[in-house]
């Protein structure tokens, strides 16, 4: 692998190809600019979803791109920083958890409104309490991640208590008797429903809640990750950038007909040429 082939490309390509140049302007930019490069795969798997990342690496120190740190405004790291935790709890959920098993909504009575130290003992206490349950009725033993939410201000009317609830996802288990061992207000566990892709949905919504603090078991089986440099050229890696008509054909044909296409999404960089290619696919029935 080639020595440099570490280098945050997320940061480097992070434009959209709908800008002043074309693809093909930055393809050329790169043939002619003399620097030692081939395309690299990285491809995550997370359960039946698999993200396919096909960006530039390079052979020498003084071609490998770099953003200088003055050059990088606040609120983009900021957005990067918030993209990749998305990304990270979406692979981890998609990787955990599937159909069979639940998500669960705890809220708070009134008279129960934590503050947010006693919010965190009672999901602690909940998760205590399932664990003894399922460990009683011979269940596997328990997986989870789960997300402290915070109600907006501005929608509680004047209230000054901060209204705090709870979403908890975990491996399957009689709803009923999940509802029943919270104990704090309203409860609402409903069978998981995975789409096109997986069960990235509800992951979003979760890590969207107001405060996005999540906790997840020790267990969980984290998304595999592989890299390849063999497995396209430069030009072929430049005929998917430049004809979205083939990608569909092309993504399905690099991973052996074993995922379906979902999309793919097209970056160039403002300071060096090429493109980073992000395509998202589905395992087949």
């Amino acid at each position: 692998m080639s020595k440099y082939a570490d280098y945050s490309y997320l940061d480097i390509y992070n434009e959209s190809v709908l800008g002043a140049r074309t693809v093909e302007e930055r393809i050329e930019e790169l043939r002619v600019s003399g620097k030692n490069y081939r395309y690299m795969v990285k491809t995550i798997v997370s359960g039946s979803m698999i993200e396919s990342n096909i960006y530039p690496v390079y052979e020498k120190r003084k071609d490998k791109p770099r953003r200088e740190k003055n050059k990088i405004s606040k609120e983009a790291q900021v957005k990067l920083n918030d993209k990749n935790a998305k990304l990270k709890f979406i692979r981890l959920v998609n990787s955990n958890f599937s159909k069979d098993d639940l998500m669960i909504t705890l809220t708070y009575e009134d008279r129960y409104l934590p503050t947010e130290k006693q919010a965190k003992k009672d999901i602690t206490n909940y998760i205590r309490r399932i664990k003894t349950y399922r460990r009683k009725n011979g269940l596997p033993t328990l997986k989870y991640i789960y997300v402290i939410g915070y109600e907006d201000p501005e929608k509680q009317h004047g209230n000054k208590k901060v209204r705090i609830h709870h979403h908890i996802i975990m491996n399957q288990m009689d709803r009923e008797a999940a509802e029943d061992l919270w104990g704090r207000g309203r409860v609402e566990a409903k069978r998981l429903q995975p789409d096109e892709y997986g069960l990235e949905g509800i992951a979003r919504y979760m890590v969207a809640q107001k405060g996005k603090r999540w906790y997840s078991s020790k267990n969980l089986i984290q998304p595999k990750e592989y890299k390849s440099r063999t497995k396209i050229s430069k030009r072929k890696a430049e005929r998917i950038a430049l004809n979205e008509n083939d990608h569909k054909e092309l993504f399905e044909k690099l991973y052996s007909d074993k995922y379906k296409f979902l999309d793919c999404k097209t970056y160039i960089s403002d300071i060096t040429g090429g493109t980073y290619l992000y395509c998202r696919m589905r395992k087949k029935d």
